[in-house]
C-alpha cells in the first residue's frame, strides 16, 4: 500500500469528515433555535460550555469513521493511478458514497433498530422493503468481500493480525457465559417486567382488539392472579414508581411532579421503608434494568442497588440528547454497537428513545439475576420497558404489524411531535380518523413488541430453573389516552373519556402457582407494596398507607371496600390545552397555568436537573385536576375560578364517561365529594 497515497487519503477523508461534523454542528444550533428562547439562551449562555463540550464528546466518533473510510478505500483507489488533488478528493467523495452504500447492509443487519431510527426520520420511504427483497444481505455480501480485499493489501502478515483480532472481537460480542442453574433457596426471588403507559384494554384476556397481541402475557395470565380493578395515584411514572415501592400516596411521599425540587427528592432518598431497601435489609440482591423511561430511578433513589437505567435528563443530558440528534451518522454507524464501545462513541444514547433496545436491557438483568444465584442470594430484579410509552417507537416487523397497508398520513413509523409542540400546544386535538386509527394501531404495534420481550424475559427465568421459586409480577406504571373522548395523546392530562390513563393490568404469580384466578375489587397500587412484603413473610412498616390485599389474593379474606384517589400530573403546555372534554364557559372559568416554558428552571445545585420554580409549585399543586373513585362512581373536579367544575359517573353503567350527573342532588356527589376535601382521603369507603 503506497505510504504516500494513504497520506493523502487519511488527509482528505479528515477534511471530509470534519466538514461532516461542523455540518452537524450548525444543525445542532438551528435546532436548539427550534425549541424555545429559554433553551437557546441557556445554551449560549451559561451552559456555553457545556453545549460545546457535548459537541467535543462527538469528535472521537468522526475521527473513526475517517479512520475506517481511510483504511477501507486507499487499496481501491491505489489501483487508479496518479490524479490531481481535485481528481483525488473526487475520487475519495466517490468511494464514500459507495462504502456508505456497502456499510448500510452489515450495519442495519447488526443493529435492526437503526431501520426503524431511520425509517422514522424518512417516512416516504419503505425502507423495510431492504429486508423483503434481501438487499442488505446482498450489501453486507459485498462489504464483507471489500474488507477482505482491504486486508489483503496490506500485507500477509498484517492481513492475518487483523482478521485474527476481528475474529477475536467477534467470538467476544457473542459469546455469553452459560446460565448458572438455580438452588433452592429460603427465600423467593421476585421478579417485575414492566412497561411505560401500558393500558389495560391492551390485553387479549382483557378483550384487545387484536386476538394476537399478547399471546405471552395471556398463556402467564392462566398461571395469575389478574387484578382486574387496579388503580395508579398519579398517571406519570415517576409519581406512580415512588407510590408503587413505597406504598405512600403522593401528597405524603411529596413526589407531585416529574420535576421535584431538591429537597423533595432527598426527602424519599432517605425514605427507610421503600421495598428495594427492605428486601436489601433481608438479604436480598436488587437491581432495576431500564432505558430513558427509567431515568425516575436514577433521579430518586428507592433503594436498589444496582440501577442499569437512563441518565435523568437534567439539562447537560437534554443538550447531548440536540447534539446526538443533530449529529444523525453518529448513532447509525455506532448506535448497534453493544457496550462500552458503542457508549463511548455515542455519547448519551440510553437517554434517546430511537435507541432503545429492549434485548440489551434483558441481558443486563440476566447478568444482574445469575451473579445473585452464583452467590446463592434471593433477588428482587426490574425491567421497565420503553416501547408503549410516546412515540411508541417499536422495533420491526412489530411497528408494521397492525397498521393499515399503505397508510402514508402523519405519524408512519411513530407519532412525531416537536419539543416546541410539546411545551405549546400539545397533541394536535383535530386529527383526521384514519390517521388517529393508525395512531392506535402504532400503539398496538408497541404491546406486541413487550409482549415479545415478557416472552423472552420469561424463558431465560425458566432456563435458569428459576421459574419454581420467583413470584412473577406483570404490569405497567399508568395508562394511556389514545384520543378517547375528551382526550388526546399522553397520560395523566385529564380524567375524561374513561379510566384509561388511571386503569392499570397487573398479573402476579407466586411460586408454584398453576391456577389463574380474578380480583374484581377495586384496590390500588398505594396497596402493592404492603401486599408484597406480606407475601414474602416480612412485617409492612406502619408508614405504608395502603391495604395488605394477601388474603384477598389468596381467596382468604373478604375483598376491600376501597377508594381510589388520583390526582393529574404536571403538564408541558399550559392546562386550558388538556381541558378538551369542557364546554366553552367551563374552559373560561378553570384556573390556567403555563406550561414549562415557564415554569421550569434549572437547578445548578441539583445536578442542573429542571424543577419547578418555586413561584409556581404551589399554583401547580393547586391547579391539578382531582379524582376520587369507588366501585361504581366516579368524581372529577376541576379547580375553577370560582368554584370546583365537577363530573360525576356511574362507571358501572356508563365506563366511557359519556353521561354526567353531577349537580343532579344525587347524595353520592357530595358523599364523594366530602371524602375529596379531607387530606386524610386513603384508605376504605365508610
Amino acid at each position: 500500500m503506497p505510504r504516500e497515497l494513504l497520506k493523502r487519503v487519511a488527509f482528505t477523508q479528515l477534511l471530509i469528515f470534519g466538514g461532516l461534523y461542523l455540518a452537524s454542528v450548525a444543525a445542532f444550533v438551528l435546532m436548539a433555535d427550534g425549541i424555545t428562547e429559554r433553551f437557546t439562551a441557556m445554551a449560549r449562555g451559561p451552559y456555553l460550555a457545556t453545549a460545546v463540550l457535548a459537541q467535543a464528546r462527538l469528535i472521537p466518533a468522526y475521527g473513526v469513521l475517517a479512520l475506517l473510510a481511510t483504511v477501507l478505500s486507499v487499496p481501491v483507489l491505489a489501483r487508479m493511478g496518479e490524479r490531481s488533488r481535485l481528481g483525488l478528493l473526487v475520487q475519495v467523495v466517490v468511494a464514500d458514497v459507495v462504502l456508505a452504500l456497502l456499510a448500510l447492509g452489515p450495519v442495519l443487519r447488526n443493529g435492526p433498530g437503526l431501520v426503524d431510527t431511520v425509517a422514522r426520520k424518512l417516512p416516504a420511504i419503505d425502507l423495510y422493503a431492504l429486508y423483503r427483497w434481501h438487499v442488505l444481505d446482498v450489501l453486507t455480501v459485498l462489504f464483507a468481500g471489500l474488507v477482505l480485499f482491504a486486508i489483503a493489501s496490506v500485507g500477509r502478515r498484517v492481513g492475518a493480525l487483523v482478521v485474527v483480532a476481528l475474529l477475536l472481537a467477534g467470538a467476544t460480542s457473542l459469546h455469553r457465559t452459560p446460565p448458572p442453574k438455580a438452588t433452592a433457596l429460603s427465600q423467593p426471588n421476585v421478579l417485575i417486567i414492566a412497561a411505560d403507559s401500558w393500558r389495560f384494554d391492551r390485553v387479549g384476556v382483557h378483550g384487545a382488539k387484536h386476538a394476537d397481541l399478547t399471546p405471552n402475557i395471556d398463556a402467564f395470565s392462566k398461571q395469575a392472579i389478574d387484578l382486574t380493578n387496579l388503580h395508579v395515584a398519579t398517571a406519570s411514572t415517576l409519581e406512580s414508581w415512588v407510590t408503587f415501592f413505597s406504598g405512600q400516596l403522593p401528597s405524603t411521599h411529596g413526589i407531585r411532579s416529574m420535576y421535584p425540587s431538591r429537597d423533595e427528592v432527598r426527602a424519599v432518598d432517605q425514605l427507610s421503608a421503600t421495598v428495594p431497601r427492605l428486601l436489601s435489609a433481608a438479604g436480598y440482591d436488587t437491581f432495576v434494568s431500564s432505558d430513558w423511561v427509567g431515568n425516575c430511578f436514577d433521579l430518586v433513589d428507592l433503594g436498589f442497588q444496582t440501577r442499569h437505567v437512563g441518565s435523568v435528563q437534567n439539562f447537560e443530558a437534554l443538550l447531548l440528547e440536540a447534539t446526538v440528534k443533530a449529529h444523525p451518522l453518529v448513532p447509525l454507524a455506532f448506535g448497534g454497537l453493544p457496550g462500552v464501545l458503542g457508549d463511548a462513541l455515542v455519547p448519551g444514547r440510553s437517554a434517546l428513545a430511537s435507541q432503545a433496545r429492549p434485548g440489551a436491557l434483558v441481558d443486563q438483568l440476566f447478568d444482574d439475576v445469575d451473579a445473585s444465584v452464583k452467590a446463592k442470594r434471593p433477588f428482587l430484579g426490574m425491567v421497565f420497558l420503553s416501547p408503549t410509552h410516546l412515540p411508541y417507537n417499536s422495533r420491526h416487523p412489530f411497528n408494521v404489524k397492525y397498521g393499515m397497508p399503505g397508510y402514508s398520513g402523519p405519524h408512519r413509523y411513530q407519532v412525531e411531535v416537536t419539543a416546541h409542540e410539546l411545551i405549546t400546544t400539545g397533541f394536535s386535538p383535530t386529527l383526521p380518523r384514519e390517521a388517529i386509527e393508525h395512531v392506535q394501531d402504532l400503539y398496538d404495534d408497541a404491546v406486541s413488541d413487550f409482549d415479545d420481550t415478557v416472552g423472552r424475559v420469561l424463558s431465560e427465568l425458566d432456563t435458569r430453573g428459576l421459574t419454581q421459586n420467583t413470584l412473577v409480577i406483570i404490569t405497567t406504571d399508568h395508562g394511556e389516552d389514545l384520543y378517547d373522548p375528551g382526550s388526546t395523546l399522553g397520560h395523566g392530562t385529564n380524567f375524561f373519556g374513561g379510566d384509561q390513563s388511571t386503569h392499570i393490568p397487573f398479573f402476579l404469580r407466586f411460586p408454584g402457582q398453576t391456577q389463574a384466578s380474578a380480583v374484581s375489587a377495586l384496590t390500588r397500587t398505594v396497596d402493592l407494596a404492603p401486599t408484597l412484603l406480606s407475601a414474602l413473610g416480612l412485617p409492612v412498616p406502619p408508614s405504608m398507607e395502603g391495604v395488605n390485599l394477601l388474603p384477598v389474593l389468596r381467596g382468604e379474606g373478604t375483598e376491600p371496600d376501597l377508594i381510589s384517589f388520583a390526582e393529574t400530573c404536571y403538564l408541558f403546555f399550559p392546562k386550558a390545552q388538556a381541558m378538551t372534554g369542557l364546554s366553552e364557559a367551563e374552559r373560561a372559568e378553570v384556573v390556567e397555568l403555563s406550561g414549562a416554558a415557564d415554569t421550569l428552571e434549572v437547578d445548578p445545585d441539583f445536578r442542573h436537573n429542571l424543577v419547578l420554580r418555586p413561584a409556581y409549585r404551589d399554583r401547580v399543586i393547586a391547579a391539578k385536576d382531582r379524582m376520587i373513585r369507588t366501585t361504581r362512581w366516579k368524581l372529577i373536579e376541576i379547580p375553577g375560578k370560582t368554584r370546583p367544575i365537577r363530573r360525576l359517573y356511574d362507571m358501572l353503567a356508563d365506563p366511557q364517561q359519556t353521561t354526567d350527573l353531577a349537580g343532579r342532588g344525587l347524595p353520592e356527589e357530595a358523599e364523594l365529594a366530602a371524602l375529596l376535601a379531607r387530606p386524610d382521603c386513603r384508605a376504605r369507603h365508610p
